[in-house]
């Protein structure tokens, strides 16, 4: 079964959101941390594994939001179910 283009629509929306969602808890646990909520040699780790895991996921929602563009629609069947 091919991907009607709301089908492509929705993928694509829901694929943003979950990068904004990421973005906004990933910068909110690096300025906690930044801030000195964990301090000394565990807090800097900490620190360059949250951005080392930001970077990470930046690229993975580039790479799903291009598989998702690279799709083309099906057309649907006439009395066939878009569900």
């Amino acid at each position: 079964m091919m991907a009607t283009q709301e089908q492509i629509d929705a993928a694509r929306r829901h694929i943003e959101q979950l990068r904004d969602q990421h973005a906004s808890d990933v910068i909110a646990l690096v300025r906690l941390v930044d801030d000195g909520a964990l301090k000394g040699p565990a807090g800097d780790e900490l620190g360059a594994d949250l951005r080392a895991w930001d970077r990470a996921f930046k690229d993975l929602f580039t790479r799903a939001l291009a598989l998702v563009d690279s799709l083309q629609p099906s057309e649907p069947t006439k009395g066939a179910s878009t569900q």
